[in-house]
């Protein structure tokens, strides 16, 4: 497998500064790590593992993990949490998935502040990527489900992004390298294995260059959602200037992410209504547009054009307010 790893940390990382790997243990993630014990970097690597403790495998893995850093002398760290448990006493209305999410990242959170770096790495790869577009096409989804991964987003890198799964398995096998396997994955009861398995390689009798046209479609939406960005953007700062300027006695004692005029924005296109409604939620909710419905933001817009002059509306952390003329945010 052709790959200039060193080539792509060199682009994120200083000398000397610790280099942050989510490791599962499974095929993707420990390509990773024998590949990062190759470059110049490897007395920087630190390798996390977290056991959900939801598979009875899991407890090996940490164990195994553990046996490999003695070995091949890279720093690791790890926690456990009995994930199910937790969702159970305090997360009830939550999937146990995303609590699963969450728990992992306020662990790999932790070790970012520990070691003073600012920046993960996953092992997520092409395959993933269409994986994942497909799974949030089905679903619905608005632009950022169907973008869904790039090489760097936020404090998160892949470095596999443009490769298959198939290389890193073949590279991993030539090599007689070790690596665990999560046999849930072949569950095909399980929406993204049923896609994985029975559906999207059915694709590949239609165009072997599926993957590849997939991930341009991808990196074509990419350029739609940020020329769209940059409208939303020049709204809402031409609002901050105006109402800056026209209410600027009442500005300063709110805090607030933002506001507009509610009859500048009746007169955007309803396309750019629904997808500043879309930014409003995300910035809201962490980042994240998950449970936004296209009935909730058809709703939000419904609640603009209400005639009531001081009204609230909510959903998840995404709170509006009505006073008069003016939505707060």
């Amino acid at each position: 497998m052709n790959i200039d790893l060193e080539k792509i940390l060199d682009k994120y990382y200083n000398n000397n500064e610790k280099i942050i790997l989510a490791c599962s243990t499974w095929p993707d993630s420990m390509f990773l790590l024998y590949k990062i014990l190759k470059t110049k970097y490897k007395n920087d690597l630190v390798v996390c593992y977290f056991n959900h403790k939801l598979r009875l495998e899991a407890d090996e893995e940490e164990k195994w993990i553990e046996e490999l850093w003695k070995k091949m002398w890279f720093t690791v760290e790890i926690a456990n949490c009995e994930v199910e448990k937790i969702r159970d006493k305090f997360y009830s209305s939550k999937w146990l998935e995303e609590v699963a999410r969450e728990k992992r990242y306020e662990f790999l959170n932790t070790i970012l502040n520990i070691y003073n770096v600012d920046k993960i790495i996953t092992w997520h790869h092409l395959d993933d990527k269409i994986e994942t577009f497909f799974f949030n096409l089905v679903r619905w989804t608005k632009l950022t489900g169907l973008i869904n991964m790039k090489e760097k987003s936020w404090n998160i890198i892949r470095p596999l992004i443009n490769y298959e799964k198939n290389d890193i398995l073949k590279y991993l096998d030539n090599n007689n390298l070790e690596y665990k396997i999560d046999l849930t994955n072949f569950d095909t009861n399980i929406t993204r294995n049923k896609l994985r398995h029975d559906i999207i390689p059915q694709f590949n009798k239609i165009n072997t260059s599926y993957k590849k046209n997939i991930n341009n479609l991808s990196n074509y939406l990419e350029e739609v959602k940020g020329f769209i960005d940059i409208e939303i953007e020049k709204f809402l700062n031409e609002e901050w200037i105006l109402i800056f300027n026209s209410w600027k006695y009442k500005i300063n004692t709110l805090s607030i992410n933002g506001y507009f005029y509610i009859d500048h924005f009746v007169k955007l296109n309803f396309f750019l209504q629904k997808e500043i409604i879309r930014h409003i939620f995300y910035i809201s909710n962490n980042k994240s547009t998950i449970w936004l419905s296209n009935a909730n933001i058809l709703e939000v817009i419904k609640f603009i054009n209400w005639k009531n002059n001081k009204t609230i509306k909510e959903i998840k952390k995404m709170k509006l307010k009505k006073e008069n003329t003016i939505i707060i945010f």
